[in-house]
């Protein structure tokens, strides 16, 4: 009977993972890409559950001792190795060559399955993470809770990088990864308590559906280009805010020439680097997103006015505004420093407006609309696109003229 409900419970984990591949199969959301890395994940985790599945079959059999070394060895091996597809899901080369946390956990996470491996290989010479008897019983050795310590600090890497990666693309939906988190750890935790089961692949395979939503989740509020959220947040949020904030609206100069002059790949990489510099600036306290074009937008965070406004001399909002401009201002002209491989030197232009919630500024008589807010900031970037555009074409002082 126990070993009739250990197969039923990877026959069940196994129907998670067929639904899994079922839904990849069907998604047209995901790139190629991301869809061969759930693949290969699902398709390795069922491969784990089918070995040890297996090696439950021919324990205590009449079976060569080296086939079920080898059986238990790969299982175990593969644990880290899973870990470490589910964060492959979250991590581009491409995306992260400047994000320097995101390929220190990748490095730490490859260090955990190397020092797995060798933790393995100890058991070749004597009883390390497990060993198996004369009567081809399976049992755990000496290493075995270092084993769990590595697979733990995999896990928690894990978890740290995905966090890393919602920060970075301003996700929301913390309770999804809690919950992932706490499904993986429950297993582990359960194959501990009771080793004669495998609820931890079952845990596994209940896991994978929460990184799709999560993922879907991420893949439709993000803008592709650049990563910021896209215009379909950004219309959702308008019209959800009550709270006190600032918005600022961000637009790059003579955006067209840069296209018509370099083409449009250059002037994609415009925009990307554009972004980057935006999230840079704003994302610790504001949501940032490309509206359009080569139009962006910073709305504060609730709660961010009240905290930065402390932080302004005489709590002045209008030079707090100012102030956070020009971050990005001073960002950009780092990026535009000789030899620098930028297209920004036209610069960008901003505008900014202030709204009052009535629950907060009740002192406000006329309380202006968020929507109004947002025109007032589209007039002031326009505004100072006007007036850069006027500055750059005044003609030079002559030579016998002293400059202004």
């Amino acid at each position: 009977m126990e070993i009739t409900n250990y197969c039923i419970t990877a026959g069940t984990s196994i129907l998670f993972l067929i639904g899994c591949l079922v839904h990849l199969g069907e998604n047209d959301t995901f790139s190629v890409k991301t869809i061969r890395k759930f693949q290969t994940l699902t398709y390795v985790l069922m491969f784990e559950i089918i070995i040890d599945c297996a090696f439950a079959l021919l324990e205590k059999q009449s079976v060569a001792s080296s086939l079920l070394y080898l059986i238990k060895y790969l299982e175990l091996s593969l644990n880290p190795v899973l870990a470490f597809l589910v964060f492959g899901i979250f991590y581009d080369k491409k995306s992260v060559r400047h994000d320097h946390t995101m390929i220190k956990i990748h490095h730490a996470m490859l260090a955990m399955i190397i020092l797995d491996i060798a933790l393995q290989a100890a058991t070749i010479f004597g009883k390390g993470v497990f060993f198996i008897d004369e009567a081809n019983a399976y049992h755990r050795g000496p290493l075995v809770y270092a084993y769990l310590v590595v697979l733990l600090i995999t896990i928690i890497l894990l978890v740290f990088g995905i966090l890393t990666f919602s920060n970075k693309t301003q996700s929301i939906m913390k309770g999804t990864l809690s919950s992932f988190t706490i499904i993986l750890i429950t297993g582990i935790v359960l194959r501990n308590i009771f080793p004669n089961t495998n609820y931890d692949f079952l845990c596994m395979s209940v896991s994978i559906p929460f990184i799709l939503v999560y993922y879907s989740h991420v893949t439709l509020r993000i803008d592709p280009l650049t990563k910021l959220l896209n215009r379909q947040v950004y219309s959702r949020l308008i019209k959800k805010i009550s709270y006190t904030t600032i918005v600022i609206t961000i637009d790059v100069n003579d955006f067209k020439q840069i296209n018509d002059t370099y083409g449009h790949e250059c002037g994609d990489q415009t925009l990307r680097q554009l972004a980057g510099l935006i999230c840079k600036a704003y994302s610790r306290y504001a949501y940032c997103f490309r509206t359009g074009g080569d139009e962006f937008c910073a709305i504060l965070k609730p709660g961010a006015f009240e905290r930065l406004i402390e932080e302004t001399p005489h709590h002045d909002a209008y030079s707090m505004a100012s102030k956070l401009m020009a971050r990005l201002e001073e960002l950009i002209r780092a990026e535009n420093k000789p030899n620098a491989d930028s297209y920004l030197s036209s610069g960008i232009s901003q505008g900014y407006g202030i709204f009052y919630s009535q629950s907060s500024y009740p002192s406000i008589k006329e309380q202006i609309s968020l929507e109004k807010v947002i025109e007032l900031a589209d007039r002031r970037m326009y505004q100072n696109k006007a007036a850069s555009h006027k500055s750059d074409t005044t003609p030079p002082p002559s030579s016998n003229q002293p400059a202004p």
